[in-house]
């Protein structure tokens, strides 16, 4: 499961330092290899895989201990014209593995807020967020599910980019 995505060379700079095979990844964490693979396997630990080939970068895995880095894959797109089709297969590989966190709204919930647009609109639950969205000429809807903890993310994703911009 894709993680995080890292986007451009600037915030890989800032990530992407002190690389670690997976035998000096456990030693740095203190476990033994047969844990660090398995929590690759279970997505629990940020680590970067070309092919077969599973590393780790010192910088991410001191962010992920302060609780400040996802785990999971950490994709980096350096090309803003591979974010479209880099992201769709991220939503497709997220959604296989965790099916009940993008669905379609079956029933109707009242929402305790909204915001209605003419392109989408959003409702804010107990349990999370729906966004629905539409096309202008309304021949294509979309509705997603964000739980609590992916909405936090990214609205911590967002302060951070922002933060960064300004």
């Amino acid at each position: 499961m894709i993680g995080y995505v890292i986007l451009g060379e600037e915030e890989a700079k800032k990530w992407y330092n002190g690389y670690m095979n997976s035998r000096e990844a456990a030693e740095y964490l203190g476990i033994s290899k047969y844990m660090l693979r398995k929590m690759v396997k279970e997505d629990t630990i940020p680590y970067t895989q070309i092919d077969r080939n599973v590393s780790f970068h010192q910088t991410i895995l001191n962010a992920w201990m302060r609780d400040e880095f996802i785990p999971g894959r950490v994709e980096l797109i350096l090309d803003k014209e591979n974010i479209d089709f880099d992201h769709r297969d991220a939503l497709k590989e997220h959604y296989e593995r965790y099916p009940d966190s993008l669905k379609l709204q079956a029933t109707k919930e009242e929402p305790l807020h909204s915001n209605v647009s003419t392109d989408y609109k959003f409702e804010v639950r107990h349990d999370g967020v729906i966004i629905k969205m539409a096309s202008l000429n309304g021949n294509l809807t979309f509705d997603a599910f964000l739980s609590n903890a992916t909405y936090d993310h990214l609205i911590l994703s967002v302060q951070n980019y922002r933060a960064d911009k300004y």
